[in-house]
């Protein structure tokens, strides 16, 4: 039965010591205020040999854009003067004489380590630490989620035009005349109809003629073969003016337009013609030098009188 008791109790002891502690060591770690108190009889030396020192806590530790508040509770006046007693402040920051009573706070906008001294009592000395790293890790959580909600999106928008993706699109209306690409691209539409597309090697750019009746959504493939860009990066022109509106994984669009546009451009850094286009110039120009070759060879049959 004894040994329940003693059992109990240093449990509870243990409770009791973690629930003492646990504020000042979440205090000590991230917060984004601490309250700096001087030790008892700290206006004569020996606090500096103590475990606690001469500012409690001795090591105060806040976040970027943390503030640490200096409490006077003794009955001489202290300062808080960042530096050291053998180097001199510092210049970060100094309380000037705090009063028995009376208190300074301190806002810290840089990461670092910061020591710090009373002026008045060269052996009080004490520690802040600024961390960045809640800050650091907040961001790159942002940028994640970001990341994350934009694969999402492409994925549902894919998702969601696949079953309808071809070569093409049974929704056009426009015809396939020479250098049109409507039929070597894969794309869908939405809220409108795509009439030709062809590339503008001057531009280094894929054109898209279209008409649309409502808002709407245009998905293409660019195929590296037509059009492509170094970087990855292209940029998107939506009825004469530059958009932002659209997303990009890979070399596949999702480009948003108002009703009533007219033309889409996508601007990369090259683009290669339809090679129909240099098929033709070849079979005229090889045509040709078979007329010539025909008309000089039948020259040279005819008997001379």
């Amino acid at each position: 039965m004894k040994m329940v008791t003693l059992s109990s109790l240093v449990v509870l002891f243990a409770i009791a010591s973690m629930v003492a502690i646990a504020p000042q060591a979440f205090a000590e770690h991230g917060a984004t205020s601490v309250t700096v108190e001087n030790a008892p009889g700290s206006s004569v030396p020996g606090c500096e040999e103590t475990a606690e020192g001469c500012f409690i806590p001795n090591i105060a530790t806040v976040e970027i854009g943390g503030t640490v508040t200096w409490e006077n509770g003794d009955t001489a006046a202290h300062t808080s003067t960042a530096g050291s007693a053998t180097e001199g402040p510092s210049g970060v920051w100094d309380s000037s004489l705090i009063m028995a009573g009376s208190s300074f706070s301190h806002t810290f906008d840089a990461a670092g380590t910061f020591d710090y001294f009373c002026m008045v009592h060269p052996w009080m000395a004490g520690t802040v630490i600024v961390e960045a790293e809640a800050a650091e890790e907040e961001v790159h959580e942002e940028e994640v989620h970001e990341e994350e909600v934009h694969e999402e999106k492409a994925e549902v928008v894919y998702e969601k035009i696949a079953p309808t993706m071809s070569v093409g699109s049974t929704t056009t209306t426009g015809g396939s005349g020479a250098g049109d690409m409507t039929d070597l691209l894969h794309w869908n539409i939405s809220g409108g109809d795509v009439l030709s597309m062809h590339v503008d090697e001057d531009n280094a750019s894929l054109v898209i003629d279209m008409t649309s009746y409502d808002d709407g959504e245009l998905f293409v493939a660019l195929d590296e073969t037509y059009i492509g860009s170094d970087d990855g990066t292209f940029f998107v022109i939506v009825g004469g003016e530059e958009s932002n509106d659209y997303e990009q994984a890979g070399n596949d669009l999702f480009i948003s337009f108002p009703a009533g546009t007219e033309s889409i451009e996508i601007v990369g850094s090259y683009a290669v013609p339809e090679f129909g286009t240099i098929a033709m110039i070849v079979l005229a120009v090889a045509i040709v030098s078979i007329i010539v070759l025909t008309t000089k060879t039948r020259t040279q049959l005819i008997p001379k009188l």
